[in-house]
């Protein structure tokens, strides 16, 4: 890899998010760029409005706000921080203050990057039971290049864990994360299925795991039964120093894993990153 890209909203603590990515730039060797910004319903500058067909113009500013102040100081903490951190550790890194329309910058900016980082603690917000936030849910599903979420509390990666339901999504996955992280393939790697009504073929099963035999140390194939993102879910409740590694993010098993009613309380307090790109 050659850049990653750390997302880090303005007013949250990512201490972990910074830890990780650090460490996935100093093992690849990849330039670190850290996006900072606060998302806001008011803009930084007046513009034009139209309300049922009479323009008017915003005044209202996100700097007139009671806690512009401190979320500004937090921002510049947590910018202070990242800079003192990637000195410390001999990591090439830049900083971009994102204005907005942060989205749209943040898109255009993963075209010519290898990998982007959101920090766990940032993807939900409290008492939203459909998943992720708007902002996460649309990154994740316009990216342009793999997005991993950030473990809540940093541990090493012993064992990658490959999400297979025998898609070309499913598949391509596992080739990006090998080709893009082949630091990480002297470790466990372990491809789980979920078999709910048809089992995949036995001849697909072995080409995957000598797939992945060639690549890793150690290959291994799990087979679960039942519905897939209860399983899934639970399977991966019980792993600690992994790496998982999923397919596109949209209609099908990724975005329904995410609303489970318990994949709120696994990414809160996600012991483990989530790799997640598109086919």
């Amino acid at each position: 890899m050659e850049k990653i890209l750390l997302v880090v909203l303005g007013s949250t603590p990512a201490p972990n998010a910074l830890e990780f990515a650090c460490g996935l730039s100093g093992m690849s060797r990849s330039k670190l760029a850290g996006y900072f910004f606060e998302s806001s319903q008011y803009t930084t500058l007046p513009n034009m409005k139209t309300v049922y067909g009479m323009p008017y113009v915003e005044t209202i500013l996100s700097s007139d706000m009671p806690d512009y102040d401190e979320k500004r100081r937090k921002m510049e903490e947590h910018i202070r921080l990242f800079q003192s951190t990637c000195d410390q550790k001999g990591i090439p890194a830049s900083v971009h203050h994102m204005e907005e329309p942060v989205l749209k910058g943040l898109i255009d900016e993963s075209r010519f990057a290898d990998l982007a980082i959101v920090d766990a603690a940032a993807s939900y917000k409290p008492g939203n039971v459909d998943g992720p936030s708007p902002f996460i849910k649309e990154l994740l599903a316009a990216a342009q290049c793999p997005v991993v979420i950030a473990p809540s509390i940093n541990t090493d990666v012993d064992e990658i864990v490959f999400c297979y339901d025998g898609s070309p999504s499913a598949l391509f996955a596992m080739k990006q994360f090998t080709y893009l992280l082949p630091e990480l393939t002297d470790t466990k790697g372990t491809i789980v299925q979920v078999k709910k009504n048809d089992e995949l073929p036995a001849a697909e099963k072995r080409s995957a795991t000598a797939w992945l035999s060639r690549h890793f140390s150690y290959a291994d194939y799990v087979t679960l039964e039942g519905n897939p993102e209860d399983e899934l879910i639970t399977f991966l409740l019980k792993k600690k120093s992994c790496m998982v590694v999923m397919g596109a993010y949209g209609r099908n098993m990724v975005s329904r894993f995410f609303r489970h009613s318990h994949a709120d309380l696994l990414i809160r307090t996600l012991a483990y990153p989530l790799f997640i790109t598109h086919y």
